[in-house]
């Protein structure tokens, strides 16, 4: 049995070890100082904004964010920045709508935008330009999709505290269209109310038998010169002989009723509107697409009593700028997009800031660790018994 002596001195080179340990683990504390305070950090949406610089001075071990909308741009960049530099940050809400919206220039002389939307279904979209509120649309099961006019390349929508807003990527250059058909009232207010919204149109119109009238120079159908080519009835010659190639490389072939036998026809079509007297109905052949319009004496719609239309003249003149600009050669050329852009804000959110989550805790569990007082105060006890354990046996 070993005696008192050797059990104290025992003690005393363990109390010495544990000292040595806790002063090299202080030491090593000291040479790799942390600015980061070891408690988590809950903020709401009205006091982040205020919390970012003194994170960014003194980075939290981990931030929680409770939040009623999406985070701006900004916020987003500069947390994510944090969270880079070491930071564990989750986040949690729910009452975020996700919102992805596209704005696509239209081949239209008149600047029209196409703007799809992907919204919740039964939603409230309200859209809106650089200038204001345009309209406000209920969401179907595949979104919205609705023309703005082109006083602006840049729209937004919002559903509740959601709120997104895109630019144009790029422009469409806009070349001529090409109209043939006999002297009628259809070849006459398809030319009018084309060259109307702006497009410029050479026309080929057949007076009589060997005797045509000539609008603009018209020439055999190439995509360098025409977007789209139009024929009004089966006497359209010219726009057939050179139909099948202008559409297989790219251009746009509509065929309206007494032209159903004009131009190359795809394997399948899709019925894009359909009325008690026709269809109207979408190929593709090639590169290109064709329309072909079933409807006889589309032209009466310009003379429509019908009292819900407001203006017959303008839903003419817009009914067939949508069938060119849905078939049209129109190539892009890219534009800088504005720089408050910001088309799925709920998306690039959880991108750069990773998914929500239930609660910090259950996000990532944090690992406790001692504060380097106690540690220190620990090495002096542990010292302290060492030295009065000493000098009770008589040891120096």
């Amino acid at each position: 049995m070993p005696s008192p002596v050797s059990a104290r001195r025992v003690g005393e080179w363990a109390l010495r070890v544990i000292s040595l340990a806790l002063l090299v683990v202080i030491l090593m504390r000291a040479w790799t100082p942390s600015s980061r305070s070891r408690h988590i950090e809950n903020a709401g949406q009205g006091n982040i904004a205020a919390s970012l610089p003194r994170w960014s001075l003194a980075a939290p071990a981990q931030v929680h964010l409770a939040l009623d909308s999406v985070l701006t741009r900004d916020q987003r960049d500069w947390l994510a920045a944090i969270e880079r530099a070491g930071t564990n940050l989750t986040w949690n809400s729910a009452h975020i709508t996700p919102l992805a919206l596209t704005l696509t220039q239209m081949p239209d002389p008149s600047g029209v935008y196409e703007l799809s939307v992907s919204a919740p279904r039964d939603s409230v979209v309200v859209v809106r330009d650089a200038v204001g509120v345009l309209d406000s649309v209920k969401a179907g099961g595949d979104g919205i999709r609705v023309e703005i006019p082109g006083t602006t390349n840049r729209a937004g929508v919002s559903v509740g505290g959601s709120h997104a807003w895109a630019s144009a990527a790029d422009t469409a250059v806009l070349k001529r269209l090409l109209v043939e058909g006999t002297a009628s009232w259809e070849t006459k207010f398809t030319i009018a109310a084309l060259a109307e919204r702006g497009w410029k149109v050479d026309a080929v119109t057949h007076v009589a038998p060997g005797v045509d009238v000539s609008e603009g120079g018209p020439v055999a159908p190439d995509t360098s010169r025409y977007a789209a080519i139009i024929a009004v009835d089966s006497t359209a010659s010219l726009v057939s002989r050179g139909a099948s190639a202008f559409v297989r490389s790219g251009g746009g072939l509509i065929t309206l009723h007494d032209a159903s036998t004009v131009g190359p026809t795809g394997a399948t079509s899709v019925v894009l509107e359909h009325r008690p007297d026709g269809d109207v109905r979408a190929s593709r052949v090639g590169a290109g697409r064709v329309i072909r319009v079933g409807y006889k004496d589309l032209w009466r719609q310009r003379m429509s009593g019908d009292d819900s239309v407001s203006d017959p003249v303008a839903a003419h003149r817009a009914w067939l700028a949508r069938a060119v600009a849905t078939v049209a050669y129109a190539p892009r050329v890219a534009v800088a997009t504005d720089s408050v852009s910001d088309p799925a804000p709920l998306a690039d959110m959880v991108d750069r800031l990773g998914a929500r989550s239930g609660s910090p805790d259950a996000a990532s569990p944090m690992r406790s660790e001692v504060p380097s007082s106690v540690l220190f105060g620990i090495l002096l006890a542990s010292l302290l018994l060492e030295l009065a354990s000493r000098r009770l046996r008589g040891a120096k």
